[in-house]
């Protein structure tokens, strides 16, 4: 049966509110195997074509290197399953924002104490294969096992498609910034596909269940994978994190060009500078206008250089983000 999650905050909690302006590797891959092992009907368009292609990589590493990808597909599926609804917290440790190497030692240290309590909670809510009692008795091997198939599969599934994941979590990124120059409540206000309602935040969810910050603040973690709805940590005392599916980049409206402007500034930088230099109509990040146009981050910035080295772009680092802008050159080569 449908619930509701909500997030109780307290005055306190506003200060210590974090906007992740990055994908969480750890995060991405559990939630790309739920993409991968769901129907594509019942997944969002946005989605579909990375399931096609991961499906392909997959059908071709069995046939290159036998079964070691569908053996990592499906140890993880036996600890997070896409219909849970509770998959052991031990999974994805609040380290892998600084890379999928930090949040995979932590993993491999996972106590035993909190593997027993973790997997002992799974196994409150459905049935778990037999292995898993080694692993809730501490069984090093196999926890080295659990980290193996996560890396594993995020190199094989995830990492090829990496610069589209970057892309347009940084887009999802850029729009909470700019909403914060209205508070933290616009923020809140505006985040899909939760509720606000003063003072709890509100989300359609697989259970009932209250998170109560405790004047610990929250990290929320946009996800290219995660559709329908967000994901929260379940453990009331751990770091309270909530992962929530990205928006559609937005459509800026753009001024009709004028005739034969396009084809020329084409010929003179190429298509692929021109449309990037086309793209800055506010001040942007590399990500930002990577989703917009559908082009890689990788192929964006090297665009942006060349620009940049032409004096038609300037670019300067604002927080974590490196923003990109039109120069009065730059405008004057656009008629703007």
């Amino acid at each position: 049966m449908a619930g509701v999650l909500r997030i109780h905050f307290s005055d306190r909690d506003f200060r210590y509110v974090q906007l992740a302006g990055s994908a969480d590797p750890i995060w991405e891959a559990i939630l790309g195997l739920h993409v991968l092992t769901t129907p594509p009907s019942r997944l969002p368009a946005r989605l579909r074509p990375w399931r096609r292609r991961a499906a392909e990589r997959q059908r071709d590493s069995e046939r290159q290197r036998g079964s070691e990808l569908r053996a990592a597909c499906r140890l993880l599926g036996d600890l997070a399953p896409p219909d849970a609804p509770y998959f052991p917290d031990f999974l994805t440790p609040v380290e892998s924002e600084d890379g999928i190497s930090a949040g995979l030692r932590t993993l491999r240290a996972t106590s035993g104490a909190r593997l027993a309590r973790e997997l002992r909670e799974a196994a409150r809510h459905r049935a778990l294969p037999g292995w898993t009692r080694r692993l809730a008795s501490g069984d090093r091997e196999l926890l080295d096992r659990v980290a193996d198939a996560l890396l594993h599969f995020h190199a094989q599934l995830i990492a090829p498609g990496w610069s589209e994941v970057e892309a347009t979590v940084a887009a999802d990124a850029e729009g909470r910034a700019r909403a914060m120059e209205g508070g933290l409540v616009a923020v809140l206000e505006r985040l899909g596909p939760f509720a606000w309602r003063d003072p709890v935040l509100t989300a359609p969810y697989p259970v009932d269940l209250d998170l109560r910050l405790r004047g610990r603040g929250l990290r929320l973690i946009p996800s290219f994978f995660c559709h329908t709805m967000p994901i929260a940590v379940a453990d009331p005392d751990l770091p309270p994190v909530v992962v929530y599916p990205v928006s559609p980049p937005a459509q800026e409206p753009r001024a009709a060009p004028r005739a034969g402007a396009g084809d020329a500034l084409g010929a003179l930088l190429g298509t692929g500078r021109a449309r990037v230099l086309d793209a800055l109509t506010a001040a942007s990040t590399t990500g930002s206008v990577a989703a917009r146009l559908g082009m890689s981050a990788s192929t964006v910035s090297g665009h942006l250089k060349v620009l940049r080295g032409a004096g038609l772009v300037h670019s300067e680092r604002a927080g974590p983000h490196v923003r990109h802008r039109l120069t009065g050159r730059g405008r004057h080569l656009l008629g703007r």
